[in-house]
């Protein structure tokens, strides 16, 4: 959680239709295509801070999975220290009514997730995940990466190509990523090399307008077909996820989202078939 705005935000409602499995060592969600199609890849979802338990994030591994044929696995490289869906009530009061209690309750659970899910300790967990599934279940599979807040640094990562797998491949094939965090410009777009999208509102308070901006000067001068970078005006930190489903901007700003990267995964599913 990089700032107050990576914990505001609203519960969404439904059921999640996936199934919980231990994958290469780690706890993880799955959401299967519907039955009948063919599985054209698989999807890592790296979540933001609220991680694999919330309903939002396995709601919308199940619209990923339905809409591009892929199997989507959205593992718990937190090891179970994320923030719980409480704290958008506690962020609600800090922001709206300047509540002093809510202030240390939110200290109170968000330092735990800075230093559990720090970058020494998370990133070999994210790295030994994508290694363990090129050398199995992956290796004759497109992989494809969606990345949300703390989950986007991932992605970036991913996409600059940093290690090979066993068998000489790329860790993933394509990466999406919306509102990503601790973003370092202008080096994290200059290290990326694999096709990658990105998704961000021109109200974001992490990836500021000015770094998105550079972003995208810096990605879509590359090659504009392997990478895009979209601008959704009015749109905020976490709205692709956590936006109110109260609130008609807010659903149609996720509703943006969430068709960038159904179009972006089915591109690069379809191209690798080639």
């Amino acid at each position: 959680m990089s700032c107050p705005q990576c914990a505001v935000g609203a519960l969404h409602t439904g059921t999640p239709e996936g199934r919980m499995e231990t994958i290469h060592g780690l706890p993880t969600y799955i959401a299967d295509p519907p039955a009948g199609q063919e599985q054209k890849g698989i999807i890592v979802f790296l979540p933001d801070a609220f991680g694999l338990e919330l309903v939002n994030n396995r709601l919308l591994a199940d619209k990923y999975a339905r809409r591009t044929n892929a199997r989507v696995y959205l593992p718990d490289f937190m090891n179970g220290h994320y923030l719980g869906a409480h704290m958008f009530e506690v962020m609600d009061v800090i922001l709206k009514k300047n509540g002093t209690p809510a202030v240390f309750q939110a200290i109170y659970n968000a330092a735990p997730f800075r230093f559990f899910n720090r970058e020494s300790v998370s990133k070999p967990k994210v790295l030994k995940f994508f290694h363990d599934m090129r050398a199995n279940e992956a290796a004759s599979q497109a992989v494809g990466a969606a990345g949300f807040c703390w989950g986007g640094k991932w992605v970036f990562m991913l996409c600059a190509d940093p290690e090979k797998a066993a068998n000489g491949k790329s860790l993933i094939d394509f990466g999406y990523t919306a509102h990503p965090s601790d973003i370092a410009m202008p080096q994290d777009a200059e290290a990326v090399k694999l096709p990658l999208s990105v998704c961000c509102g021109d109200n974001d308070v992490v990836f500021k307008l000015k770094q998105l901006q550079q972003c995208k000067e810096i990605l879509e001068a590359k090659d504009k077909d392997k990478y895009e970078v979209v601008i959704v005006p009015g749109a905020t930190h976490g709205f692709a996820v956590r936006g109110s489903p109260l609130e008609k901007n807010a659903i149609e700003n996720g509703r943006q989202a969430e068709q960038q990267a159904v179009d972006w995964f089915n591109k690069w599913f379809e191209k690798s078939k080639i």
